[in-house]
């Protein structure tokens, strides 16, 4: 009776082996979805950071430049020579690999491809952003059909957009687009990422490690309590039958006596 009571439960091993595969799975899991929740936003903070910082920069020189579209479709001979001036002589021209400027209506008021200009895109969702008033970035996503040129560069690329404001009454005239050599950013990405991961699986790491401890410590304490009870249980039996053993020894002396 008592083998087959015993056969029936869990051994403390058992219980610390199950708790270990069950508990990888769902840490493993948790440590996957939680990870990349993380690294996804820090990589998205890290690309709006520097596109608003680019854009602010980018935008001193250009909004100046770009006033007269509140009045003209496409940019007259000297803020386009002004503007290629800039990107071939500063040293943010060093880092922008292209640049379009557009009109609320989707038209190319300025690029530095100049068959492009006069041309009229559908609005992507980035461009419609910055038309709203918000910077907008995308990193290395160049599928749009005016993105053909940016493609053949064969670069990381991060892709802004920022609103270009009429000067005294801040009402939105365009919209400026730019395509920053994205190489340092890159790395910085990967970088993160890689911390982002490590510090992700070894926090991970910490909380199951403990968290198994704590079950194998249980365990153990279980499997001590339980031979313990096991031990006084085979006691109480022994002294159980020696008092049975006892009571039927007194019935036969008094038997014996009786007769």
């Amino acid at each position: 009776m008592a083998g087959q009571g015993q056969a029936g439960v869990t051994r403390p091993h058992d219980l610390s082996r199950r708790f270990a595969l069950a508990g990888g799975v769902i840490m493993l899991i948790s440590m996957l979805i939680i990870g990349s929740f993380v690294t996804a936003r820090i990589e998205q903070s890290v690309i709006d950071n520097t596109a608003s910082a680019t854009a602010l920069f980018m935008d001193s020189f250009i909004a100046p430049l770009a006033q007269e579209l509140d009045t003209a479709d496409t940019l007259s001979i000297g803020p386009t020579r002004a503007i290629e001036e800039m990107l071939s002589e500063s040293a943010l021209g060093q880092r922008v690999v292209a640049i379009k400027i557009w009109k609320p209506d989707g038209r190319v008021a300025y690029s530095d491809e100049p068959e492009l200009i006069g041309q009229s895109f559908p609005p992507t969702e980035s461009l419609k952003g910055a038309l709203a008033g918000n910077v907008v970035a995308e990193f290395d996503h160049l599928g749009d059909a005016e993105n053909a040129s940016e493609r053949s560069k064969d670069l990381p690329l991060l892709e802004i957009y920022s609103p270009l404001r009429q000067t005294f009454s801040g009402r939105i005239i365009g919209a400026v687009e730019f395509y920053e050599n994205a190489s340092a950013l890159e790395k910085t990405l990967d970088d993160v990422r890689l911390q982002t991961w490590l510090t992700v699986a070894a926090v991970t790491l910490g909380i199951g490690a403990s968290l198994f401890s704590i079950v194998h410590r249980g365990s153990r304490l279980i499997s001590e309590q339980r031979r313990a009870l096991e031990d006084r249980m085979a006691e109480t039996e022994r002294i159980a039958g020696q008092n049975r053993q006892l009571r039927l020894d007194i019935e036969r002396a008094a038997r014996e006596v009786s007769e």
